[in-house]
């Protein structure tokens, strides 16, 4: 019995041993497995930090080499930005996520300079593609992207002047036309389009011979673009395309809200009101004050008009961007107008404003037309008769 039980004891020790051995091995094997994948994630980060510097290196280089080619004023003529724009430009575009840049050794510093290229001048996609030494799709799907990453994630570079910034607005334009009250100036464009094919009726965008779309802008009293659009078909007419944009439908259902009493200033092509003056008609009768006034506005609407002039100047690709998607060339038209706005933080370009296109008919030419809502003319009038009192103040004050 005792040898029984010391054989048995015997026995159980030793599984136990075995037991113990074959623990020890498995935490052996379950250690050295922590540990390799710890040294492989280490390499992989390593890798990844030489990777990030390489790259870094890379667009530095690139960087410094164009800056080295070009002086800071040729930089601006081909890329409109600072040197210093558009390094930060580069910076804040890195955070983004892009899908067209896939060529091995292709940065977002390329793809940055290689966009503003394109929509700076009027190069060819096949031209701009062999400067930089990439295929004419690389060149066209990243400008998509660029523009689409700008209007997507810096749409706050362009907004509705309010509180400080509608106070300078207006004693601005005060200060250069005379018009108290104003806050903005609209004005229309016509952006050119190959027909497009991403809408239910290609037709009604079609203006004349060719394809359009309407650019509407809203300019403060320095010009910066306080709201922009490129929605709608360039055969519409001015009034129409404003009753479409958010900022037409806040005048009619809540003017109160958006001007706070203000008041913008436009041509002949819109509807007068109280919340959006225009010019007397001209029927050679207008008077010496209805003409003062006129001068005036005229003064304002050119401010909105040298904007829109200098954009298609500065970004000349909105002259032939040559897209068959009405998506993408919106997109584009708002990326650009995004950047002049960057590029006026800078620059104060003057501009020779010179009529691109027959001005629409007047408002109240048109069928559905109509002299004005009698807060607006009688507003209008009001602001006529007390132009001299007006000129006298501004004396004293200014």
């Amino acid at each position: 019995m005792a040898a029984g039980t010391t054989e048995s004891m015997a026995s159980e020790t030793c599984v136990a041993f075995l037991l113990a051995d074959c623990y020890d091995d498995e935490d052996l094997i379950a250690e050295t497995n922590t540990a390799i994948k710890r040294q492989e994630a280490r390499k992989k980060e390593e890798i990844k930090q030489t990777q990030n510097l390489k790259r870094a290196g890379a667009e530095r280089g690139s960087f410094n080499t164009v800056l080295e080619i070009l002086t800071i004023g040729d930089f601006k003529s081909y890329f409109r930005l600072t040197p210093t724009q558009t390094e930060e430009l580069v910076r804040m575009m890195k955070s983004y996520k892009w899908t067209a840049i896939k060529q091995e050794g292709w940065t977002v510093c390329h793809a940055v300079l290689s966009s503003l290229w394109t929509l700076s001048t009027q190069e060819s996609y096949s031209g701009v593609a062999s400067r930089f030494h990439v295929t004419e799709s690389v060149i066209c799907n990243q400008l998509y992207e660029f523009c689409y990453l700008i209007a997507s994630n810096l749409e706050n570079k362009i907004h509705w002047p309010q509180g400080k910034e509608a106070e300078v607005s207006m004693k601005g334009f005060y200060s250069n036309v005379g018009i108290l009250g104003t806050l903005c100036v609209v004005g229309t464009s016509n952006i050119a389009i190959d027909r497009p094919s991403d809408v239910p009726d290609a037709e009604i965008y079609k203006s004349g011979q060719s394809f359009s779309l309407k650019l509407m802008a809203f300019c403060n009293h320095r010009g910066r673009f306080t709201y922009a659009t490129a929605e709608h078909p360039g055969s519409w007419h001015n009034s129409r395309v404003l009753s479409a944009t958010e900022v037409g439908k806040l005048m009619q259902e809540d003017p109160v809200a958006l001007l706070e009493g203000k008041h913008i200033i436009g041509d002949c092509t819109y509807p007068l009101s109280e919340h959006l003056l225009t010019p007397f008609p001209d029927y050679s009768t207008l008077g010496q004050k209805r003409e003062c006034y006129n001068r005036r506005v005229q003064s304002a609407i050119k401010v909105v008009q040298d904007s829109i002039y200098t954009l298609k100047s500065s970004f000349q690709r909105l002259r032939c961007l040559h897209k068959h998607s009405y998506y993408q060339t919106n997109i584009a038209v708002e990326a650009c107008c995004i950047l002049y706005n960057m590029f006026l933080e800078t620059c104060s370009m003057p501009a020779n404003y010179r009529e691109e296109a027959a001005a629409p008919k007047p408002f109240h030419e048109l069928t559905y037309g109509h002299s004005g809502s009698l807060g607006g003319i009688s507003k209008r009038q009001d602001i006529a008769a007390s132009l001299k009192r007006i000129n006298k103040k501004r004396k004293s004050t200014y």
